[in-house]
């Protein structure tokens, strides 16, 4: 019965805490704030095994936009290598029609339009907060953002979220992320901040895998909401979906991260 009660009581707290605004963990402001317009139609996301546990955050996304009203039919590729940084990845390649491949319209060996509508680039776990790393994210970043940019794409960079033992991390990973983004005129992905903002007031909710490190189906599900109410500008937080990947969440913990994505993403963008 404590038990009971303890969860509920965290629970309410946390939901008192989504006031008018978030004092979020950042000093660096988002150069890029306004929404995306159209909304994207089709989708890359580049990244890691942050981006590819629990069956895929693109799955998550998707379960929200069949669910949500009105519905969303963004078609989403996930693109990830495991421990990959972004000076891993071959966007150009990646942005260049194949063979058999679904979401290439050719002509003449030539695609007739951009293969995707935005680009989504998440990098190492370390790159904003490792001073050796540091240098190459920054490079990499800009340069990707360049060669999305010549594909007729649109880029954005995923903020990433901290250690679990690391919490005061957060300003810097944040600070440098925004940094980077703002220098390649891209737009960022508050995801970390909105892990930060869970932790804060809901410091029982498991957001980890043991390792401290990769994100638990709850961490999955939060990471999927920050980037449905980024690339929709709109709200999930009326979304009746618990999750994929038979680990479905209780319905009051995936409101919670609902909520918490909503009020984190419209707080850093000032909507």
């Amino acid at each position: 019965m404590k038990t009971v009660i303890k969860k509920v009581l965290c629970l309410a707290a946390g939901f008192l805490a989504m006031g008018p605004a978030m004092a979020l963990d950042n000093t660096v402001k988002p150069a890029v704030t306004q929404p995306l317009a159209p909304s994207p139609k089709v989708a890359l996301l580049i990244g890691n095994s942050y981006s590819f546990y629990n069956c895929g955050v693109h799955t998550y996304l998707r379960g929200l936009m069949k669910a949500g009203t009105p519905k969303e039919n963004m078609k989403t590729r996930l693109l990830t290598i495991s421990s990959g940084a972004l000076s891993f990845h071959d966007v150009a390649y990646y942005l260049q029609p194949h063979e058999q491949d679904p979401y290439a319209k050719v002509k003449d060996g030539k695609l007739v339009k951009p293969m995707f509508d935005v680009v989504m680039l998440q990098g190492h776990s370390a790159a904003a907060t490792s001073a050796k790393r540091l240098p190459y994210f920054e490079k990499y970043a800009a340069a990707h953002a360049e060669t999305i940019r010549k594909a007729g794409s649109t880029p954005l960079l995923i903020m990433t979220w901290t250690k679990q033992d690391k919490p005061d991390d957060i300003q810097k990973l944040a600070d440098n992320t925004i940094r980077i983004g703002n220098e390649a005129g891209m737009m960022v992905v508050p995801v970390g901040l909105a892990f930060a903002e869970v932790r804060k007031t809901r410091p029982d909710l498991v957001m980890y895998m043991p390792d401290k490190s990769h994100p638990s189906a709850a961490g999955s599900y939060l990471y999927g909401a920050v980037l449905y109410a980024t690339l929709f500008h709109r709200t999930p937080a009326d979304i009746n979906y618990l999750g994929e990947c038979e680990k479905p969440l209780d319905a009051q913990t995936a409101r919670f991260l609902r909520e918490t994505a909503w009020q984190t993403v419209k707080d850093f963008y000032g909507w």
